[in-house]
């Protein structure tokens, strides 16, 4: 049923953009709630899941300057446009490029 979403999606649309976690990311060493751990993966689960190629990209920062990511998930046999568009998204940003401060 998953899968089914994901192909009537891709009836209207080439790519899924959407964040990789609910939360920023955490400080290292600053985190160990094992439960807050697999919730943080639940944006990804359900392309996992259908089987999707998937990625994750530098989006820019939140609160406390932490890091955030953009997960974009493509359609079966359309990794091309996949690696296209994440290549496209770092060519008209610099977050790649950035850095949390204090590293």
């Amino acid at each position: 049923m998953i899968a089914d979403d994901f192909q009537n999606a891709f009836k209207d649309c080439d790519l899924i953009a959407g964040p990789v976690a609910p939360t920023v990311a955490w400080k290292i060493g600053a985190h160990k709630d094992p439960l807050a751990d697999y919730l943080a993966d639940i944006f990804t689960l359900p392309g996992s899941l259908a089987g999707l190629p998937g990625m994750s990209v530098p989006a820019g920062f939140g609160e406390g300057g932490m890091p955030v990511g953009m997960q974009l998930l493509g359609n079966y046999f359309q990794e091309a446009r996949l690696l296209n568009a994440a290549h496209r998204f770092q060519q008209a940003t610099d977050w790649h490029a950035r850095k949390p401060e204090g590293f």
